[in-house]
């Protein structure tokens, strides 16, 4: 038996579902709950007819010509603008090219620079095509443990590949990666058994320096602080770190970083995939035709938006949600328990808002809020102390902010010290990649922080529970 996707023609046996078909054919088809037929996003189309491809077997599609919807290219280039480190003393000659990767869990980023002069010459990004194995590190860890991590690290392997060649680096002389600790893991090829139970303990956590068969040029993989606080948020600190900041990766996973005085306490909290659109109903990434940007017009009674792209809406991404929620507070549309005063649902360029959408957004809030406080309690800081908030990632890059504290993410007394820096990792790996010296220092910094466990934290559960409501 077999099917036709696109250009490619895929065989397969009876029992097989239609999406490992398609996956094992090496078609990106989009699934955030890993197949489970959850999320409802792995829309397929034959002969008029769409389905999820996760609940339909190959063989009814024998012979078949199916068609994946497409949701477009990720719009997150704008993030990596202006990263241009200026320190460079690895002793190379002008013209030697580098390259400085990020693997986040939804993206990967990267970019080309002088390394003699540290001038940036290209930027290129894609989405992670893991995610069509589950949107968040839990459902990857789970799929890498029951025999899928060759299939994981080929995906990874492929996509920095792909992104070096659009680079034009193929002939770098050095390639160095920071990522959250799961998909540095994955990207090693690293047994992943551990990462999901207690004690949550990794295999690696220091500086590697490794090649890659398929790769020309050395590699480094950047340290990382724990399990939930990888060398992601090392970089991070390493590129924007000053005496009393906070860095925020609003992310799936939610790291933060305090840096207090000398000290430095790190932290991650399961935020959930609702701010990368995951978990929504009408939820896509940051894709072209995702509404990004919401205002609601109490004239007409209506939410107007804005799509990434300008082109007729697809979903909605995390930007869109963290303005939809505000504004429904503005305007007195939601309750503060979170539940919508007018029906179950509101409707923005025709995709559903949903009350199930709210108590995402909310859960999601809850825990990055929830957070930031116990950090500071750890610290020994108020709100006040604080001289600098970043905030990281193509997410935090986007989002508005005063939304972001109507909503209750950021407290209200750091708006105005709250700046979004994008992508902090990326900008991080790039000094690195420049600087032998800023490579001792990421070692240093990576041994030197004291991580806070939330989940065993005593102030956790309560702070949790009065950071569900909207607002505050």
């Amino acid at each position: 038996m077999y099917l036709v996707c696109g250009e490619k023609r895929i065989d397969f046996a009876a029992g097989e579902r239609l999406i490992e078909v398609l996956w094992r054919g090496g078609v990106a088809l989009n699934a955030p709950c890993g197949g489970k037929g959850i999320c409802g996003k792995c829309f397929i189309e034959t002969a008029g007819k769409v389905c999820l491809a996760c609940l339909a077997l190959g063989e009814d599609f024998d012979g078949a010509e199916v068609f994946v919807r497409d949701s477009g290219a990720m719009d997150v280039l704008e993030a990596y603008k202006s990263l241009h480190p200026a320190e460079c003393d690895r002793g190379l000659p002008d013209g030697a090219l580098g390259i400085a990767v990020d693997i986040g869990t939804t993206t990967i980023a990267l970019q080309l620079l002088d390394m003699y002069s540290g001038r940036p010459v290209a930027a290129f990004s894609m989405e992670n095509s893991q995610r069509r194995f589950g949107a968040d590190v839990i459902s990857r860890t789970e799929f890498a443990n029951k025999g899928g991590l060759e299939q994981l690290r080929d995906c990874i392997i492929g996509d920095i590949c792909h992104g070096v060649a659009a680079l034009g680096g193929l002939d770098a002389k050095l390639i160095v990666i920071a990522g959250n600790t799961t998909m540095l893991h994955i990207l090693q090829g690293l047994p992943c058994n551990t990462l999901g139970v207690h004690p949550f303990a990794a295999v690696s956590l220091g500086l590697v320096r490794l090649r890659f068969p398929e790769l020309a040029g050395d590699c480094v993989i950047l340290p990382g602080f724990s399990t939930f606080v990888g060398a992601d948020i090392a970089a991070g600190i390493l590129s924007c770190c000053s005496e009393n900041s906070l860095l925020i990766d609003l992310g799936t996973n939610g790291e933060m970083a305090l840096m207090a005085g000398n000290k430095i306490f790190v932290t991650a909290t399961a935020a959930g995939p609702a701010f990368e659109g995951g978990n929504i109903s009408a939820g896509v990434a940051s894709v072209a035709g995702a509404i990004a940007k919401v205002k609601y017009n109490p004239a007409g009674q209506v939410f107007e938006y804005e799509t990434i792209g300008g082109v007729p809406p697809v979903g909605i991404c995390g930007t869109g949600m963290v303005d939809a929620t505000a504004e429904l507070i503005k305007h007195g549309l939601v309750a503060e328990n979170g539940k919508l005063n007018h029906g179950n649902n509101i409707q923005i360029g025709g995709k559903n808002l949903t009350q199930k959408d709210i108590r995402e957004m909310q859960l999601a809030k809850s825990a990055i809020r929830s957070g930031i406080e116990i950090l500071l309690h750890t610290a020994g800081m108020a709100h006040n102390d604080i001289a600098n908030v970043y905030l990281a990632g193509g997410f935090g890059h986007k989002i508005n902010i005063e939304n972001a504290c109507v909503l209750g993410i950021i407290p209200k007394e750091l708006h105005n010290k709250t700046t979004a820096i994008g992508n902090a990792s990326l900008r991080g790996a790039a000094q690195v990649l420049l600087s032998q010296a800023k490579e001792a220092n990421i070692v240093v910094l990576a041994q030197s922080a004291t991580e806070v466990n939330l989940a065993s934290h005593p102030m956790f559960n309560d702070l949790f529970m009065d950071n569900l409501m909207l607002g505050m």
